[in-house]
């Protein structure tokens, strides 16, 4: 397991949400879409279908965690 999370912090990158007016129809989701943008995700998936209602946020997609990329289903 300590290797595992050893891996994985090696892969990650810590970033402080944007503050940005308000985005999504719930106020909690709003941090989940800002980190994103901070972030320069390409993506934030989700299965929050009131955050999958947003769609797209400047250069991030909100997709479902049932989304098809490419050649690639990602089920969570």
């Amino acid at each position: 397991m300590d290797q595992l999370v050893g891996l994985y912090a090696e892969l990650a990158k810590a970033v402080r949400p944007l503050v940005l007016p308000r985005l999504a129809p719930d106020p909690d989701d709003d941090v989940v879409i800002t980190t994103g943008v901070a972030a320069k995700a390409e993506f934030v998936v989700t299965g929050d279908r009131t955050l999958l209602s947003i769609a797209k946020y400047q250069s991030t997609r909100i997709i479902s965690v049932l989304s098809r990329l490419g050649d690639h289903w990602l089920i969570g």
